[in-house]
């Protein structure tokens, strides 16, 4: 399997310590301290924003390489080439 690049960020680790709350909350008997559902709350709104930025990276990177095949003279599947247009 193969998996995604994650750019360096910590992503894995915000996850498996989300999950680790998640689960402890789940042993628990009794009520749920304010305070644990902010700390769940902001490691999540720290995934998504992890995520967005991995996509934006993801999307750049993938602009720059067809940029690069661009700047090789081949054509973009739709577009003419030059050999091909009409005089």
């Amino acid at each position: 399997m193969q998996y995604p690049l994650d750019h360096g960020l910590p992503l894995v680790q915000l996850k498996e310590r989300r999950r680790e709350m998640v689960v402890a909350l789940q042993a628990r008997v009794g009520p749920i301290a304010d305070d644990e559902l902010r700390q769940i709350a902001a490691i999540q709104q720290t995934i998504s924003a992890f995520e967005d930025v991995i996509s934006d990276l993801d999307c750049e990177q993938s602009d720059a390489r067809d940029d690069v095949v661009d700047r090789r003279g081949l054509p973009w599947f739709g577009r003419r080439s030059v050999v091909h247009s009409p005089v």
